[in-house]
């Protein structure tokens, strides 16, 4: 098993290529799996980040609140100087409300478990950044409205409906993530 999961670890960019194309042909030639696929979605997601949190380690996680060097750097980078980077290429589709949004949208919260995956395959901080992974998709959550604000504007913020949002969180973040705590927790306790 081990020797699977680093073999697709050294291959992981040809398998997403591979699962893209996939993806593409299967939705091209057997249109009727769209509403079945869209169904699966959510599931799939939460599975995923299920998988990414069993990598987190939780019994360091203290550890890597303490080491403010690091954190700092990634939050300062996150969050102060990507959104002004994101704010400067957004003013390309300014001109489009509904394309600004989906562009802030990608760039102002990146998925953090791609972002841990690309920092290993960069030989980077991959424990280091996965320990502060549930910190930061708390902080994107909290921080997307503050930025939306900022960049499109406070008519646009108070129009939006907060609970697809709020339930996002609830079962694509906090249910994953507590659900890989207690897999580690009762794995830690049996052989």
């Amino acid at each position: 098993m081990r020797a699977g999961v680093e073999w697709m670890d050294r291959h992981q960019i040809p398998l997403y290529l591979a699962a893209l194309v996939l993806g593409a042909a299967v939705g091209l030639l057997v249109p009727t799996i769209a509403y079945p696929a869209e169904l699966a979605i959510n599931p799939v997601l939460g599975l995923l980040l299920y998988a990414t949190f069993l990598g987190v380690p939780f019994a360091k996680i203290g550890q890597a609140f303490r080491d403010w060097r690091f954190l700092s750097t990634v939050f300062v980078v996150n969050f102060v100087l990507v959104p002004i980077v994101v704010f400067l290429l957004s003013r390309i589709v300014a001109h489009d409300q509904v394309l600004l949004v989906g562009v802030l949208f990608v760039l102002l919260t990146p998925c953090v478990d791609y972002v841990i995956v690309f920092t290993g395959i960069a030989g980077g901080a991959k424990e280091r950044l996965l320990a502060a992974a549930p910190l930061l998709m708390l902080a994107q959550m909290l921080l997307l409205p503050f930025y939306l604000w900022l960049f499109v504007g406070a008519e646009f913020v108070e129009a939006v409906d907060l609970a697809p949002f709020v339930e996002a969180f609830l079962l694509l973040i906090v249910l994953p993530l507590v659900t890989a705590g207690l897999t580690q927790l009762a794995a830690a306790r049996t052989r």
